[in-house]
């Protein structure tokens, strides 16, 4: 389904992002940080795991960013809507 190839590739764009804001730092001392164990904080970087809201907010604290920071990706989210709109639309005739 193409829906969820995107998905995919948002999750990984995600996880790249988080690697990114992480650096050079180790998952222990940004676990130290935050509510989140450092194994938990690994698979979410290595896109392994989908997780809760709650997991992201608490990540965010633990990089010291924003939780908006995690999701500035480099993703044409209007183009993939409008496709999503003309796909849903076609259906329906």
């Amino acid at each position: 389904m193409k829906n969820e190839n995107k998905t995919k590739e948002i999750k990984e764009l995600i996880a790249q992002k988080i690697k990114s804001l992480k650096g050079d730092t180790t998952y222990t001392k940004i676990a130290a940080k935050c509510e989140i164990h450092s194994g938990k904080i690994s698979n979410i970087a290595n896109n392994k795991i989908d997780c809760q809201l709650s997991s992201l907010i608490e990540l965010a604290k633990g990089l010291r960013v924003h939780p908006r920071e995690l999701f500035e990706i480099d993703f044409d989210f209007e183009t993939y809507y409008d496709e999503l709109d003309s796909a849903d639309n076609s259906k329906k005739k």
